[in-house]
């Protein structure tokens, strides 16, 4: 009889150990894909803003080289620019949002900094077989840092382009350095990115509460001129430039999969501008004809 009580025993603890199994592995994979869905939307976000932002860059050029030709719709140009600068700062002001319960940048760094179990360690793992053994290599993700994350890599940027300027490299000064890093490391490096950014998502906060978000009072009677919360077309770029890259890389990293930065064909505004200097050319030239007919 007690030998039966026990092997009950152990029966139940082996199911109930199962279901606790099975339990953490469906808790794990719910995780997970709130991750991907969290990481899918705020990429998504970045790569809209990063469209606008692309666009307006455009408007300067064009407005430049076929003034004419943006002449014969003024008041389309004028409400699509000034649509865009909202639309790309109303972007950049929900994926910095510092809000409770919103899902930001921040939101995800920090959800992947407490399921970092998700991601491998190194980008891969080489073997190889040699005298019947079998040897590991751990492969490390290689990135090329960007001028805002050499201040974090100081010594080793430093101790290259000096190796680079020994060799005689061009432009060693500002040679692009490469550093190898663990999926760890990547996390740390954009936490720092993220918190360089702090004064730029400060201005962000205010600058959505002051001018778009509400009509507050004081900015109004300004005249709009307190230009001291606004953010600059650079600080834009570098927050959708930063949003793109962390999104991107938890993003590809979960799903193994690469992601657009931006459309294909972004730039095509040039060619329809280009048409449309074609098609005045041509009306002119049926005027002309017409005037001759006469």
């Amino acid at each position: 009889m007690r030998a039966q009580c026990f092997q009950w025993t152990q029966h139940m603890h082996a199911v109930l150990a199962l279901l606790y199994v099975g339990r953490e592995g469906w808790k794990m994979n719910e995780d997970k894909e709130q991750l991907i869905s969290f990481a899918e939307k705020l990429y998504k976000e970045a790569f809209d803003a990063n469209a606008y932002y692309l666009i307006l860059q455009q408007y300067q050029k064009n407005q430049h080289d076929y003034p004419e030709e943006m002449k014969i719709s003024p008041a389309f140009y004028h409400s699509v620019y000034e649509a865009l600068i909202k639309a790309c700062f109303m972007e950049i002001a929900k994926l910095f949002d510092a809000s409770n319960d919103a899902v930001s940048i921040g939101t995800l760094l920090t959800r992947c900094t407490e399921h970092q179990d998700f991601f491998p360690e190194y980008r891969e793992t080489m073997n190889v077989e040699y005298g019947g053994r079998t040897f590991s290599y751990p492969i490390p993700y290689q990135h090329r840092l960007k001028p805002q994350e050499e201040c974090f890599f100081k010594e080793q940027v430093e101790r290259e382009r000096e190796i680079f300027a020994k060799f005689d490299i061009s432009n060693a000064a500002k040679a692009a350095i490469q550093v190898d890093l663990t999926f760890p490391g990547f996390l740390n490096l954009y936490q720092k990115r993220f918190n360089a950014l702090n004064k730029k998502k400060e201005k962000v906060r205010i600058q959505r509460n002051k001018m778009y978000a509400h009509n507050d009072e004081q900015y109004i009677l300004s005249g709009g001129k307190q230009t001291n919360c606004c953010i600059s077309f650079e600080d834009m770029h570098e927050m959708i430039d930063f949003a793109l890259d962390c999104s991107g890389l938890i993003l590809g990293t979960l799903t193994d999969a690469d992601h657009a930065k931006k459309y294909a064909n972004i730039d095509d505004w040039e060619k329809t501008l280009m048409l449309t200097r074609i098609g005045m050319k041509y009306q002119d030239y049926d005027l002309q004809q017409q005037e001759e007919n006469m």
